[in-house]
């Protein structure tokens, strides 16, 4: 509960930074044509200059997640759920923005189609809505787990994914101190994870240590992580709000955005006291789809509306309240149907591939990766099967799956 309510309040931070501040000052290409000329109101922005910290928070509390369902995991299982988790809202999103778009005429048709068939594809280099920037950068952070899993799904050798790539990145960053190094700008830069791995490290450091125990010397692996992610979040500071006022100073929000992490199984009894679980894991599903949907179509929505003379704020309210129901639809009624589809459409595309590759493996080598990838996972696939084959014998029960026994034998794969 504590991890869906903090990715629904990073959605919120990101959400209020862009209708408090970037409208004013950089709005949204396809949005841009509506709020031009149009009375902006920016007089909130130091309360919300820091609210892009969410960006950084989503990724720590991906690792997070990720090193907890990757655990125990084969590498195609892995990419089949990732698919299913990323594709039916993206493409629903898109696919709304680009109809939105259209219908404004807020850009030309050439180009909102060029964008919308690339949000679908999952094109790294642009997006229907900005908000698309980081899809790659999640991506290519699911793909690195995903070959790590070759070699095996033991917590500890996911931590040791994550400790490499926390030194990577601060290797990145400190180099940039002595000589000149691509800027974290660089789309290509930040598709290598040099950037913003120091935050995809920290979650899984953070879950590897909760569910491994304290060991002798750890802030060692935790250093190069926590010094990256202070450079980066300097970097990005100086960035988004240049010399601009701020209230709440980004790295504390940073900080108070880990606590949750860091408690969250100490804070589940309590926040089940007061919260319906339902409630909290609606409001964590919603995340994606509001965050995908809030810049281009919240600008048309609150640009319209001036347009037809209402004052920005109340505007703004009332576009986010549509901006909740529609996301809450698209969790409720859009992403399960397509979700059962796509499902089945994998399902379909593998008959009789258990022997050789096992059906994800047919599949995550045949439709998700690209000619470049094929090679890796022609390969991969059945060393998957291989070791998921094997038994295994939980001594204690699992977190995942609270229901094992405590000695129960089965595989992976049964998972």
């Amino acid at each position: 509960m504590a991890l869906d309510l903090l990715r629904f309040g990073c959605a919120l931070m990101v959400l209020a930074f862009h209708w408090g501040n970037g409208f004013a000052f950089r709005p949204p290409p396809g949005g841009q044509a509506l709020l031009a000329g149009m009375p902006v109101d920016a007089g909130w922005a130091p309360l919300v200059n820091s609210g892009w910290i969410g960006v950084e928070l989503f990724f720590v509390v991906s690792g997070f997640v990720i090193a907890w369902s990757a655990e125990g995991s084969g590498a195609a299982a892995f990419a089949r759920r990732r698919f299913l988790r990323l594709v039916p809202a993206a493409w629903l999103c898109a696919s709304m923005t680009a109809a939105a778009l259209l219908a404004f005429d807020a850009l030309a048709p050439g180009t909102t189609i060029a964008l919308w068939l690339g949000s679908l594809l999952f094109w790294p280099m642009f997006g229907i809505d900005p908000s698309y920037w980081t899809l790659a950068i999640e991506v290519n952070f699911y793909l690195l787990v995903a070959l790590s899993l070759r070699g095996g799904s033991t917590l500890a050798r996911i931590e040791r994914v994550g400790t490499l790539l926390g030194v990577a990145s601060a290797l990145y960053w400190i180099a940039g101190y002595v000589a000149p190094v691509p800027p974290a700008t660089d789309r290509i830069v930040q598709l290598t994870l040099l950037p913003h791995g120091c935050f995809f490290a920290l979650g899984i450091l953070i879950r590897s240590r909760q569910q491994l125990g304290p060991r002798s010397l750890w802030w060692l692996y935790l250093a190069p992580a926590c010094a990256a992610a202070l450079i980066e979040i300097e970097a990005h500071r100086v960035v988004m709000n240049g010399n601009s006022p701020v209230w709440l100073p980004p790295l504390l929000l940073f900080a108070c955005g880990l606590l949750p992490i860091l408690l969250a199984e100490k804070l589940q009894p309590w926040l089940a006291r007061h919260a319906r679980a339902s409630h909290a894991a609606t409001l964590g599903l919603m995340t994606y789809p509001l965050y995908l949907l809030h810049q281009e179509l919240g600008a048309l929505s609150i640009g319209g509306m001036l347009h037809l003379g209402a004052r920005y704020w109340p505007a703004a309210a009332l576009a986010f309240v549509a901006m909740l129901v529609l996301t809450w639809a698209v969790v409720r009624f859009g992403e399960p149907p397509l979700r059962s589809l796509l499902k089945r459409w994998l399902d379909k595309r593998a008959p009789g591939s258990d022997e050789k590759t096992g059906w994800g493996g047919r599949i995550l080598h045949q439709h998700f990766c690209p000619k470049p990838f094929q090679l890796l996972t022609s390969s991969l696939a059945p060393q998957v099967l291989r070791f998921c084959s094997k038994p295994v014998v939980f001594a204690r029960p699992h977190p995942q799956w609270p229901l094992v026994g405590r000695l129960r034998a089965g595989t992976f794969c049964d998972r």
